[in-house]
């Protein structure tokens, strides 16, 4: 089973892929065309991108470690909302989903222990 098909399995989510450092889908499950998934792949690349390169900038600025410790983000309306983590994105129905729960199996999926970020 793809990362995709595992995520998409996750309580309100209706959609998922992954992507590329460059900005590319690599692979993608759900409802949308695969242009608008292109289009989110696009969009979840540079979002990541930029806010790793504001973590770095914020540990050199205040000289404490631990803001580069970024891996994933969310951004989110009235009903649905886009969660990117590592090189996954998942979009999701904001009244059935469990946050807590996607960011969870995202960083499972992406085999990131939970004690690399604290």
């Amino acid at each position: 089973m793809s990362r995709s098909s595992e995520l998409l399995e996750l309580p309100g989510t209706i959609a998922a892929g992954l992507y590329s450092r460059k900005g590319f889908l690599e692979e993608y499950e759900g409802p949308f065309p695969t242009d608008e998934a292109s289009w989110l792949a696009g969009m979840c690349s540079s979002i990541t991108l930029t806010m790793e390169m504001q973590g770095l900038l914020l540990e050199r600025l205040t000289g404490e470690p631990g803001w580069a410790g970024f891996y994933g983000w969310a951004a989110w309306g009235p009903e649905s909302a886009i969660i990117a983590v590592e090189d996954s994105m998942c979009i999701v129905q904001t009244p059935p989903a469990s946050f807590d729960a996607v960011f969870s199996a995202m960083r499972a999926s992406a085999d990131i222990e939970e004690n690399e970020t604290e």
